[in-house]
């Protein structure tokens, strides 16, 4: 009898450390699994420990409240594999089915007590470029009225919307001038820096996400060492976000984006500072491992704005209120 390859798809990197150290997946019909990386990080050849699990009991290890050894050893029916491959490209992974029982397996399995002790990478933004074959940029808001449930007034919600588009357009264009700069091709329309909205409020947080709007047909073989325009000012959209990890070098970090991006950016703030909410985001692209992380508080937000409107940026001014 010919045996069926079982495979599953990552959907969730739940502890990354120099790759994907935990991580979920799913199976053709929608079933859950996890997976342990082993070994293999000296080596380049990743080999995890997978199991099935139990969908209430994922979510426990998610939030902290279940150990991964229980949860591994709760496995449907004891079955238990091994997975060779990199979660991080977004590829299916063949289940290796193991003989013996998990328990007796103790060079295999982690201690006691491990949980997940931070609020896990609940990577909406990863998955989803992946399932749409597309880039994705996932963003979450924090003011005042969201302190006891994920709400938002909606004139903030289309502020913050309209800039933060804007701030996406000027790093895209900015990507576009430097490889005409260079004499290569985009493969890019001028609109290309568009986003919809496909996933207002996302569960658990009032998060948004947005989607590229019109994606052009890439070669099957791009890859991040040819990555699109959008792709690229999206990375400088993160290096203007550094200010925000280092106040003290706004100045100096914003100087190589001088100009509209800038401008765009200090727009933004002064937009989070008048509402009192932070601004926290991600992005994927289905071409790239793993996603990228920025953002800005409510209180560094108004410090950064107050400084850089000093600074004399050509931009036009959005004063918050007192």
């Amino acid at each position: 009898m010919k045996t069926i390859k079982r495979t599953i798809t990552p959907v969730a990197v739940l502890e990354y450390y120099d790759g994907a150290q935990i991580f979920e997946g799913r199976d053709p019909i929608g079933g859950h699994y996890v997976a342990m990386l082993i070994d293999g990080v000296s080596s380049g050849v990743f080999r995890y420990l997978a199991t099935g699990a139990n969908p209430e009991r994922l979510r426990q290890f998610r939030v902290g409240d279940l150990d991964l050894l229980t949860l591994l050893l709760e496995a449907p029916g004891g079955e238990w594999f091994f997975i060779y491959g990199d979660p991080l490209h977004g590829e299916p992974l063949t289940l290796i089915p193991q003989e013996g029982n998990l328990a007796e397996q103790e060079d295999l399995l982690p201690g006691k007590c491990l949980t997940l002790d931070d609020a896990p990478i609940d990577d909406l933004a990863w998955k989803r470029s992946r399932e749409a074959d597309n880039t994705v940029f996932e963003f979450s808001l924090a003011p005042p009225e969201s302190a006891h449930s994920p709400r938002v007034r909606a004139d903030t919600l289309s502020d913050i919307l309209a800039q933060t588009q804007a701030v996406v357009k000027r790093a895209y264009i900015s990507a576009i001038s430097e490889r005409k700069d260079r004499g290569t091709a985009s493969g890019h329309p001028d609109d290309g820096y568009l986003m919809d909205v496909v996933v207002p409020a996302a569960p658990g947080s009032f998060r948004v996400i947005l989607e590229a709007a019109a994606p052009i047909g890439d070669p099957p073989s791009r890859t991040a060492l040819d990555p699109s325009d959008l792709t690229i000012g999206l990375k400088r959209m993160d290096e203007v976000f550094q200010s925000a990890e280092h106040p003290d070098k706004a100045r100096e970090i914003l100087t190589a984006h001088k100009g509209d991006l800038a401008d765009a950016y200090i727009k933004l703030l002064g937009i989070l500072a008048e509402r009192n909410t932070g601004f926290n985001y991600s992005w994927a692209d289905p071409h790239i491992p793993g996603s990228r992380y920025g953002g800005v508080s409510a209180a560094v937000a108004k410090t950064l704005y107050k400084a850089l409107s000093d600074s004399g940026a050509n931009t036009e001014r959005h004063t918050p209120n007192a």
